[in-house]
Parts: C-alpha cells; structure tokens; sequence
C-alpha cells in the first residue's frame, strides 16, 4: 500500500509508556511532530527540550507539548501538558524521531518503468520503484524497498526489508543482508584500485630506499573477481563506494553504519557495530574489527589492523596497526597520550625558544653596553 498519510496522533499517556517517561499535565492530549522549541511552529508539536539550552527557549516556542528531563520544570498554564524522563536523553531522540519520522513514498511490486530481467527474483510486498534495473538472477527479498534509478546487477541479492534510496548501484553478485538502509548514490562492488607495473615501480622502490629511482610504465589492471557481502541492519551513506575484492569478498559486518562519502577499499573487512564518519577513506586488505569508532576524514593505510573497541579521532592519518581498545588520534596517528605529550613538548619547546630569545638578546645588551663602555674609557 502506498505510505503516503503523516504519522498518526500519539497521546502523551502512549509516548510515556514508549518512552518510560513521567506525564506532567493533560496526558490525553495528542501531538503530530517533534522538534526543537524554535522551530515548533504548531500547538500539536512535542517540543524537545531535555537540555538546558532547549529548556531556555520553551517560553518562545508554539507547542502543545513539551518533553523534558526530570528534574526540569513544565508551565502547565502554557502547556497543555508534557513528559520527563531520565536516563539517557539520545535514546529518547532516538525513539521519538523513528515514531514521527516520515513515510516512504512507495508502492508494493513493480513500477511499469522498472527494467527487470525474466531471471530475476523479486519476493511478494517488494517494491522495485520507476527507472530501476534488476539484472539477471538478482534476487529482491520480501518487503525490500528499491527506489527510484536503483540498479542491482546480474547475482545480486538484497536482503529481506532493506531500503535502497535513488541511485544506489549494487554490482555483480554483491550481496545486501536484511534490514539495511543505503542512502542516494551509494555504490557497492565497483572494482577496487589495483593495478601493476610491467617493472618494480616508483613507490615499490621507495620503500626500500626512500627515493624515486624507478619509474610507472606499462600500467596494468588488476581485475576484482570478488564481491562485496554487507551484513545485516548495516547503514550506508550517501555517495560511499565499497569496492569489490580481488579474489575474494569485501565484507561488511552486522549492524555497521558507515557515514556519507566513505571509501572502502577492496578486500577490507569491517567487523559488527563499526561507526565510520563522513569522508573516511579505509585502503585495501584493512581488517577492521567489531564495535570501532572511525572519526570524520581519517585515513589508514592498506593492510593495516584496528582492534576491537578500537577508536580513531578525526582527521587521524593510521599508518600502523591500532591495538583494541586503545585510541589513537593526529597525523601520523599516536596514542592519545602519546600525542598529547608531543604536543605539550612542542608547547614546551615554543616557550623554551621564546626565552632562550629573550635571553639571547639581554646578552646582546649587555654585550653593546660593554663595547661603549670600554670605547669610553679608552677615548678617556
């Protein structure tokens, strides 16, 4: 059926028991949105303010409703009533914003401007939206969502449930587990950067010696014969590529999300539960384990291991293995405590120069004051 109606009215008295939240005021009265108090516009709003900052502006907002952490205050002559909760607050975002999030716009089955090869495979209540392609033998499980201009290629599997946004490509037998979301114009199993020189090359030579002494010519390709296999319940952004293996799979593991504009690079593997920021890169064969947290715009370099509970800050260049459970951040990226200590050094060392200055100059004083000193008494 086609999701096109709002999100229903939900009373106070029935989020505060979705929520474990206390009821203040008139727990009968029912909201249609959440939002930030500036940008409540309608009485039948839940306006969130579980911080302080947020809690500062209810007296500006138009909404109905409020919610709030316990201990705060709700004007019940302003509101008509409202929530408090405790414990952690995100968790309460969480679950709010996927109550009141808005529908998909789509239809079960196969729009009449779908490509869809005989072979193929599309299980009841799937939706294959206008302009996709479904290629030979690719199987689309129950209840998965494609949307518009989305291509799945030849042996392809999407799981059961899982939603594709417009543009999303996944390549030849490139697997798609249950339940996952990809954004717009994520690519999954292009081919992976690998190619070889007829000769040893440039960076082959440097590495032994440390200079440019050989050259790249006769540039050749590397064919990926492998696969990209994405786990369950994983999340993928907008515009990443996960290249396919060489040989054997790429893989993705159970519960991961991986942010917008992320470069997977062939025959990597990311463990479960894996968080990786916008415009991460990840080189080829980097095994990277479960529960590890990539800031925005890190780099690690090919071959290189992350432990489990593993975290990298942003913009942290990982030219070495990272131990589990340990955190690493700058460029070339340290231990936490390592780096800071190099930082408090480079602090050290600018004052250090600042009064070796200081001091330099004094002698050069005092030095000029006894040259005029002594010309005098010789003029004497």
């Amino acid at each position: 059926m086609p999701l096109l109606s709002p999100p229903e009215p939900k009373s106070l008295n029935d989020l505060a028991e979705t929520l474990g939240a206390d009821v203040i005021g008139d727990g009968s009265f029912t909201v249609t949105a959440v939002a930030h108090p500036v940008f409540a516009l309608h009485r039948e709003t839940l306006a969130l303010a579980m911080d302080e900052g947020a809690h500062a502006l209810l007296q500006r907002t138009h909404a109905g409703a409020a919610i709030v952490a316990r201990g705060m205050e709700i004007d019940t002559e302003r509101f008509a009533g409202g929530l408090a909760i405790g414990g952690r607050h995100k968790v309460a975002l969480a679950r709010l914003t996927r109550l009141f999030s808005p529908p998909l716009h789509y239809v079960p089955g196969i729009h009449p401007g779908a490509v869809v090869d005989s072979t193929a495979k599309i299980r009841d209540g799937a939706s294959v939206g206008p302009l996709c392609v479904i290629g030979p033998g690719a199987r689309i499980g129950p209840g998965a969502v494609l949307l518009s201009q989305v291509t799945v290629a030849a042996g392809a599997e999407v799981g059961a449930g899982s939603i594709l946004h417009p543009g999303v490509r996944i390549g030849e037998n490139c697997v798609i587990g249950q339940g996952c979301i990809l954004q717009p114009n994520a690519c999954i199993g292009a081919d992976g950067f690998g190619f070889v020189t007829a000769e040893e090359g440039s960076v082959e030579r440097a590495q032994k010696t440390g200079e440019v002494t050989a050259f790249n010519f006769d540039i050749q390709r590397i064919d990926s014969l492998g696969n990209v296999i994405v786990g369950d319940n994983v999340e993928i952004g907008a515009g990443t590529c996960i290249d396919r293996g060489t040989l054997g799979p790429t893989r993705i593991g159970d519960g991961t999300k991986i942010d917008n504009l992320v470069q997977i690079g062939h025959n990597v593997t990311i463990g479960e539960n894996v968080m990786i920021a916008g415009s991460a890169g990840v080189a080829g064969s980097v095994t990277i384990g479960d529960r590890v947290v990539i800031g925005g715009m890190v780099g690690i370099a090919d071959h290189k291991k992350v432990g489990d509970d593993a975290i990298v800050a942003g913009k942290a260049g990982v030219g070495r293995d990272v131990e589990p459970r340990s955190v690493y951040t700058g460029y070339p990226a340290r231990r936490i405590k390592e780096q800071r200590s190099l930082e408090m050094d480079q602090l050290r060392i600018g004052r250090a120069l600042r009064r070796l200055r200081a001091v330099t100059e004094r002698v050069d004083r005092l030095e000029a004051a006894a040259d005029g000193n002594e010309e005098g008494e010789g003029g004497e």
